[in-house]
């Protein structure tokens, strides 16, 4: 019995011999973890937990690997053997044995309320690791390989047992190795996928919290993310030709960076545009249509817009748009099948309209009775009251042409020009011209509906209110960057304010002429000094009257008359600054672009003396005079979206006649230029100038 009883005391002290070492472990792991990462007390003891059952290996010394890797460069060694190589593998591959030992490795000590948790300096440590790795010239690509080795199997346990390991960990660690400096190169795009999976699986507050890291990254930082999954994206779909979930966690991916970028503009949105899915070989009538059946498909590129430049949302508006007008068509003609009249009725928007001084009237009168019967989404035609002319595009550029000419004229009253910045605004008026604000808006959707340019300068807080943005303090240096400049002297002024003798008013011109108004920005304003204390209120009254209060009926009825062609959701991709391109077109004058589309016709071909001398001359005019030709041959000063060399109709050159000294002539509803076949090029060149110095619309102002 006595034996027996040794035995059971034997084991009993042995087993609590072994808890208490393992206490005592766990202990140390504590101390360790709460040392040297910072993780509050229960994550640490959970995790002291773990290394002490050997589930999880402890926190690399990241500092000593950095150094080792720095000595070696320092000493200027330009060959490594196997045995200066092993201990920098050694580190690398503890370092990655699980998402937990990667995260906790690079986390570093509390330093303040927040837990030390500053993600963001932690992954410039591991850039500055990771970085060391690069210039060693012939050991690197042993070291690279490595690290790409042992990062995979840890990527794919996330995968198959991410549940295990906490969100925390995992973002973690995927952050981290999204910092490696070979992920650009397509041999380890395999880990990059694989990397965006992880981040793309986190729940969504996870997700939140990547995004507020990227929102801190500088220039450069972004611009790496950005230029590597972009990278990604087009060799994957050029190699696969199909849209797989590599593509898509990707896209979210870019998604998480655009999110942060919109925060911190760190580099501009032009910079998630991608080629690939811009290029004209990618289907995005597939796309489209993916996108307008989500119960069908789970992923389409339209839900990403920032990834389209504005040529190719543009191509998706007209899809949008092609689709409601096709709809209107259709019900247009079952409706006239039911009633009867057969097919009688025309499914188009006809406007029957006189030239000025009527053109506005007889617009305003069509245009209001299209939009009683719910027609102004059919496909637009044009005819001048008297004239002969079919509309196939022509009559339609110059209707617009004229009519917005007409309604933006001084005398009209509606719109204010600024000789200086060359931008029209909103006139604050008493007087209700709330038809003819809102048949300005109308006409802007009718021109992006049926493909036209517009021609005139709104300042960029039209497109912005237009897409539902507030005006803010900032907008006011495009469009008044003289008060804009006084009031900013004003919050920045050290004297004394009130010597300035400033109230809580403003003055605007009145409607038609009549004497200047005074406006209080406040009840009883004229009482009220602008002091030290209260010019913030008085900047921020006085910009809101100026930027929306002022014109608010104006504008109300601009953006509900466009909002009756443009509110759908295709609208919703644009920025301001594309919409503007949309509906304006844009100033780029590539002319090379536009000689490789040009037609030439009536004896004219690509190698006739005089169309050499044409096109020597042109490439060589300054940008201005190049705006004058581009208006002279088409009527407007902008280039299309897609470039000078979508123009529609193409440019056309006509031989127009022997030599003679009259001028070059133009249809411009047709892009056509009548040419003379000059003898020499220097009476090519002075009768081209000659005709398009006379040249002169409201947009070369």
């Amino acid at each position: 019995m006595h034996g027996q009883d040794d035995l059971q005391a034997s084991g009993r002290s042995k087993l609590q011999d072994a808890k208490k070492e393992f206490e005592d472990l766990v202990l140390k792991h504590f101390n360790t973890v709460v040392r040297t990462t910072g993780l509050p007390p229960n994550e640490a003891a959970a995790m002291a937990l773990k290394i002490a059952a050997g589930a999880v290996r402890p926190p690399v010394d990241v500092a000593s690997l950095a150094q080792q890797l720095s000595d070696y460069k320092t000493q200027g060694i330009t060959s490594l053997s196997y045995q200066q190589i092993a201990p920098i593998l050694g580190g690398m591959k503890e370092l990655f044995l699980s998402a937990e030992t990667l995260s906790m490795s690079f986390m570093t000590c509390p330093t303040s309320q927040d837990q030390g948790q500053d993600l963001n300096a932690q992954l410039s440590t591991a850039v500055a690791l990771f970085e060391q790795t690069m210039p060693l010239p012939d050991g690197n690509r042993t070291i690279i390989e490595s690290v790409a080795a042992f990062a995979e199997p840890m990527l794919k346990q996330l995968k198959n047992a991410g549940s295990a390991v906490s969100p925390e960990h995992r973002m973690r660690a995927a952050l981290i190795m999204l910092q490696l400096p070979f992920l650009d190169d397509p041999e380890h795009h395999g880990l990059f996928s694989m990397i965006s999976e992880t981040l793309s699986a986190l729940p969504s507050s996870s997700r939140d919290e990547v995004v507020r890291v990227f929102s801190r990254l500088d220039a450069r930082g972004m611009e790496s993310l950005v230029e590597k999954t972009q990278q990604f994206i087009t060799i994957h779909l050029y190699e696969e030709q199909m849209i797989d979930e590599e593509i898509e966690d990707a896209v979210k991916l870019l998604d998480l960076a655009y999110r942060a970028n919109k925060t911190s503009k760190a580099i501009g949105f032009v910079d998630f545009y991608n080629d690939a899915v811009n290029h004209e070989d990618f289907n995005l009538r597939e796309d489209y249509m993916r996108w307008k059946h989500p119960g069908r498909y789970k992923f389409s590129f339209c839900a990403y817009p920032f990834i389209f430049d504005p040529a190719t949302k543009s191509q998706i508006l007209q899809l949008e748009n092609t689709k409601e007008q096709f709809e209107e068509f259709h019900e247009a003609m079952i409706r006239q099948l039911l009633s009867g009249h057969g097919l009688g009725a025309c499914p188009y928007l006809i406007l029957k309209v006189r030239r000025s001084p009527y053109l506005v009237h007889d617009t305003l009168l069509q245009i209001q009775g299209a939009a009683a019967r719910d027609a102004l989404k059919k496909p637009l035609k044009v005819q001048f009251i008297g004239e002969e002319g079919v509309d196939e595009g022509g009559v339609q550029k110059e209707f617009f042409q004229l009519l917005m000419r007409d309604l933006f004229d001084a005398n009209y009253g509606m719109f204010t020009y600024d000789e200086d910045t060359r931008l029209y605004w909103f006139r604050p008026s008493q007087i209700d011209m709330s038809m003819e604000f809102e048949l300005v808006g109308i006409m802007l959707g009718l021109a992006i509906y049926n493909s036209h340019i517009l021609e005139f300068s709104f300042p960029m807080l039209t497109y912005r209110k237009l897409m539902g943005h507030q005006a803010t303090f900032e907008d006011l240096r495009e469009l008044h960057p003289d008060i804009y400049t006084s009031l900013k002297k004003l919050l920045e002024f050290s004297g004394s304010v009130e010597d300035m003798g400033l109230f809580f008013q403003v003055e605007q011109a009145g409607s038609f002429g009549a004497e200047m108004e005074t406006i209080d920005l406040l009840p009883d304003g004229g009482s009220i000094a602008v002091t030290a204390a209260n010019r913030q209120q008085y900047v921020e009254l006085y910009t809101q009257h100026l930027l929306s209060t002022s014109i608010e009926p104006q504008f109300s009825a601009f953006q509900r008359g466009f909002n009756k062609l443009c509110g759908g959701p295709a609208l919703q991709m644009f920025q301001p600054e594309e919409l503007e391109l949309l509906i304006c077109g844009g100033r780029e004058l590539d002319f090379q672009a536009l000689e490789s589309r040009t037609v030439y016709d009536d004896g004219y071909t690509t190698s006739s003396e005089v169309i050499q001398w044409f096109w020597s001359v042109v490439h060589g005019l300054p940008d201005d005079q190049k705006k004058r030709l581009l208006f002279f041959v088409t009527g407007s000063d902008r280039v299309p979206i897609k470039g000078l060399a979508s123009l529609t109709p193409p440019f056309v050159i006509s031989r127009n006649g022997p030599h003679s000294e009259r001028l070059p002539t133009a249809h411009t509803c047709f892009n056509h230029l009548l040419l003379p076949q000059y003898k020499d090029r220097a009476t090519l060149e002075s009768r081209l100038i000659t005709a398009i110095s006379n040249a002169e619309g409201f947009g070369l102002r």
